[in-house]
């Protein structure tokens, strides 16, 4: 049985209903064929925005990222006492992940709001943020199993369809276990200033990952204080792959990852 107004309701006919009530459905026949036309134009031209990612690099180690959803992802905030970059005002998080609690890697008291905050071994394992699911897998500072720096966090997560990897201050190449852990990588955050590490380990470690981009973080500047590291420079010797970012913050969208590997550069400091 169709439905009929109820009380009250008479009043409330559609513009449509009452046309065709007052035997005016020529004009009302063409209102709506012309509406639904132009949906159809509009739906036909109109192009949405892939999803994307936005990522800011801060100095050092500290990468920000802001997915389409609005989730804000804060890694590795620099303390004062050790590299002297200008740490960003009134920042605010939602998930604040720690690699290890060296002074330029485990300021998470300076991001602001109410971060999920995840330090160092306590965030290893799968974890869930906020909607974020990530993963902390444990490996070293050093190639001694942290006998000489300690333990580092490195972690692994998925945003807008892309698989982003930060190893924190990871000293050694990946073995065969922690590969699996991480499976394929399509952003990687790689901290090329260690000395621990060769530029060929580097190199291995990036291709092992499968990385289709690979962003150099932690490396030597006018603002690293007394820490010993290599220069980008000194990384990025002898390459052609290279996109250089200028500003310190691009956006990616899955449909923009390159079909080889690419090294996205900041150029210069935040």
């Amino acid at each position: 049985m169709p439905l009929k107004p109820g009380p009250g309701e008479e009043g409330h006919l559609s513009f449509r209903g009452r046309i065709l009530r007052r035997g005016k459905w020529p004009v009302a026949a063409f209102l709506l064929l012309f509406a639904q036309s132009l949906f159809l134009v509009l739906a036909g031209n109109g192009h949405a925005a892939p999803p994307s990612v936005l990522i800011r690099w801060y100095g050092h180690a500290f990468v920000y990222l802001i997915a389409s959803s609005g989730i804000r992802i804060a890694i590795d905030p620099f303390g004062d006492e050790t590299v002297h970059y200008r740490f960003p005002a009134s920042l605010q998080a939602d998930v604040v992940l720690i690699s290890n609690e060296a002074n330029d890697r485990s300021a998470g008291e300076r991001i602001q709001g109410t971060p999920q905050l995840f330090r160092s071994v306590a965030a290893l394992g799968t974890n869930n943020a906020r909607g974020l699911l990530f993963r902390g897998i444990l490996c070293f500072r050093d190639k001694s199993q942290g006998a000489i720096h300690g333990h580092n966090t490195a972690f692994v997560f998925e945003l807008d369809g892309m698989r982003f990897a930060h190893l924190g201050d990871l000293g050694h190449p990946l073995s065969p276990e922690l590969l699996a852990e991480f499976g394929k990588v399509d952003v990687l955050f790689l901290p090329v200033g260690r000395d621990s590490l060769l530029v060929s380990e580097l190199d291995k470690i990036a291709v092992d990952l499968s990385a289709r981009i690979i962003v150099p973080i932690a490396y030597r500047t006018d603002l690293s204080g007394d820490l010993e590291l290599r220069t980008l420079a000194s990384y990025l010797d002898n390459r052609t792959n290279i996109r250089w970012i200028d500003g310190s913050e691009f956006s990616l969208s899955a449909s923009e990852l390159p079909p080889s590997p690419m090294i996205y550069a900041f150029r210069g400091t935040p």
